[in-house]
């Protein structure tokens, strides 16, 4: 836990001043992402796209602390990755749950807890699994759930230790595509409702415009940043919203942004 006279954002930004990553040394150095200035700021969401194998998950887990930065500095409120991650605070999903299979469901939720030296809490557990849309399947291990419960476990694994950060690497990418627009809809407002500040790694276009407040948009590798994008859209956002000349703006604003200027028609399609 924190020192006592410590003061900590509850709620923090996040800051990367000229953060570089390069793996290996000598010809066989690969440059992964480029010094990247980048501010995200307290309580809102921010979506990274751009080309596959751009840089734009090395930038996501050097943020997490799973990786350290070749140059430059990662601050999260003032502190280290690390020092956010001791105290519970930052929470990472990937596209895999990775779900401890001989767990049950409230098992692998509460194991975050204890993992953060947090105090038990069942109840938490059993709030969490309710919001997700799991009641009723709390004793159930992984094998026993069809792939968008597994993915809402692991969400809900990540906010029982009420994170000030969340991170998402493709939370909704190995779920077919009618779970992963449910779960677009439905799981955003739980950490919204608590002011986490969030950056999502997706592939989709209609992904970012519809969860983020923002899209920074990534080059091919090494990953810079070639445009920044608001989302101007009211929340909350839904179905219906998907649907309005709006939200197909917001999508063509930053489709046109990773695949170059073209027409709106073509910029819709490459979207999707």
């Amino acid at each position: 836990m924190p020192d006592a006279g410590a003061t900590v954002p509850a709620v923090p930004g996040i800051t990367c001043r000229a953060v570089a990553r390069t793996f290996g040394t000598g010809a066989a150095a690969v440059a992964a992402v480029a010094p990247v200035d980048l501010t995200f700021a307290a309580g809102t969401t921010t979506a990274l796209v751009g080309p596959s194998g751009c840089g734009k998950s090395t930038l996501l887990r050097m943020i997490a602390g799973l990786d350290k930065p070749s140059e430059g500095v990662i601050r999260i409120g003032g502190r280290s990755p690390a020092e956010v991650t001791r105290d519970g605070a930052l929470a990472v999903a990937f596209q895999d749950p990775s779900l401890l299979p001989w767990r049950t469901v409230a098992g692998n939720v509460a194991l975050a807890r204890r993992l953060a030296r947090q105090t038990p809490d069942p109840l938490a557990v059993a709030r969490l699994i309710e919001m997700v849309g799991l009641k009723g399947f709390e004793d159930r291990r992984p094998f026993e759930l069809s792939g968008g419960m597994r993915q809402r476990a692991a969400i809900a694994r990540c906010l029982v230790t009420d994170p000030t950060v969340l991170l998402l690497d493709e939370p909704f990418g190995a779920v077919d595509e009618l779970t992963r627009r449910r779960l677009n809809i439905e799981l955003p407002p739980l950490w919204a409702a608590r002011g986490t500040t969030t950056i999502l790694v997706t592939h989709s276009v209609t992904e970012a415009v519809l969860l983020s407040d923002r899209v920074v948009v990534l080059s091919p590798r090494p990953a810079r940043v070639i445009a920044d994008i608001p989302v101007r859209l009211s929340r909350p956002r839904g179905a219906a919203q998907i649907d309005t000349d709006a939200f197909r703006a917001a999508v063509a604003a930053v489709t046109a942004a990773l695949v170059g200027p073209q027409d709106g028609a073509t910029a819709l399609r490459a979207a999707e």
